[in-house]
Formats: structure tokens, sequence, C-alpha cells
């Protein structure tokens, strides 16, 4: 299934989420990586703008499935996608991001990239839609004076321009590795993976204040995609749309 993606690269579109749903439902292609240069209307999580000029990666990974996956399982796509890039980008550019929770990827405490997960069931094929957005070669000068502060690029990083293409097929190289776990419902390898994410997770083993003004200590994600905190009165397992009861990062 991941192992044979076709990429498609287009000028431009107002969202790849929205586009690649058409080649899906028509059958043009059950796997497919669509690579847009300019998005008009890119959006991330809670339907937040996604500033997407050119030099970018704007792209939607979609899957055309006739098997129904779990939340838990919908979770761990948003982690492992994650980490997917986070692995690209330290084999392929010798530089090491970091995952904040649960699927923003860092650099320098300024935002490299996101991605959004929109799953839509039907009456005969499912579509699971895994939107990326990489600042690769649009430079930080370029942003909204908003968000110059905030963001950095790959170009930033390392003087250079990067390929478009070549990351998109560096993309599918790994999917196969991150994905069929999940499928699969390989508890061995998902755990592997966990560890993995834990390496780069911003979060993981640290200090944090929640909205409920206490003290946990992360302890990672586990196999139902939830992350785990460990207080000195209570425990918590906490969904990603839990993500806003994190206040503070107490050590770093």
């Amino acid at each position: 299934m991941f192992s044979k993606i076709k990429i498609v690269h287009i000028d431009k579109t107002r969202s790849t989420q929205d586009t690649v749903i058409d080649y899906l439902q028509n059958d043009y292609f059950s796997s497919l990586l669509l690579v847009a240069k300019i998005q008009t209307g890119g959006r991330g999580r809670k339907d937040d703008d996604w500033h997407s000029p050119l030099g970018g990666f704007w792209a939607t990974l979609g899957i055309s499935t006739s098997y129904f996956l779990e939340n838990s399982q919908l979770a761990l796509f948003h982690y492992f996608t994650a980490l997917l890039i986070t692995r690209v980008i330290k084999e392929e550019y010798n530089f090491t991001p970091q995952i904040k929770w649960p699927n923003d990827i860092l650099f320098s405490n300024k935002k490299l990239g996101g991605i959004l997960i929109d799953y839509i069931t039907g009456s005969q094929k499912n579509y699971l839609l895994i939107g990326m957005g990489i600042n690769l070669n649009n430079s930080n000068k370029d942003m909204p004076e908003n968000l110059k502060s905030i963001t950095i690029s790959i170009k930033d990083i390392l003087s250079k321009t990067i390929s478009l293409e070549d990351f998109a097929r560096k993309i599918c190289f790994y999917t196969d590795d991150y994905f069929t776990p999940i499928v699969e419902f390989n508890t061995e390898k998902i755990t592997s993976l966990i560890e993995e994410y834990n390496q780069y997770s911003r979060i993981y083993g640290k200090q944090v204040v929640l909205d409920d003004s206490k003290h946990y200590l992360c302890k990672g994600i586990n196999l139902k995609g939830l992350m785990t905190f460990e207080g000195s009165e209570k425990n918590l397992k906490l969904r990603i749309d839990d993500l806003t009861r994190v206040k503070e990062i107490i050590t770093d």
C-alpha cells in the first residue's frame, strides 16, 4: 500500500488536502502524494490558515482504503508522520529537528513544518489524507511579519536550495516503514517507533504544568496514541485534541 505511491506535482491549488480527494474518488490512484508549488487556502489544525507561498513543500498523501481506521491508529499517523519527516531531514540534510506534541516540526524553537490529518469514511471506501507543510525554500524573510520570528525554513538553516522533487521522493521512500505497522497492528514495531518518536519529542521526559496548575512528568505516547503524564496525585492520558491543556514545559 505504502510502497507504490504515485507522486503528482501541480502548480497551484487552494489546498492539496481538498484537491487530492478528487484524484482518489475518481479512482485515478489508490495512493498518491499530491504536491503543490503554491496553496492559496492552505489550512492547519482547527482550520487555521497555513501560509503556503512558492518554495515550500505543500503536499497531501492520500490513501484509498477498504478497511476502517480506529482513532488510536489515526493518532499514531499524526505522530509517525512527524517522525518520518524528522528522519528524512536528519538523514538527508544533516540536522536534527524536534517534534512538538503532537506533530509540529521545530528547529531552534521555530516552526519548520506541521501536519494535518483528515479521515473520510464512505460506504465502500475510506480516505486517509495526510497533509504536510514544510518550509523548504521559502525563506523566513519572505514570511508575513507575524510569522517571521516564529518560523524557519530548511533553506534558512543550510543556506542552499532544496529540490522539491527529491524531498517528495524521500518522503515516499520511508512511508512503508512508518505507516504499515499502524495498519497491521504490529505492536512490536509500533513500540519501537514510539521509542524513536520520544528521542525527538520536545515534551518527553519533561516536567509540565497542565491546566489544573499541577506539575506532571510526561511519560510519552502509548500504543493507543494517548500522551501519558505522571503526577503526584494522579496520572493522565490525553488525546491530541487535549494538547491545549499543556500550559508550560518546566525543563527544557
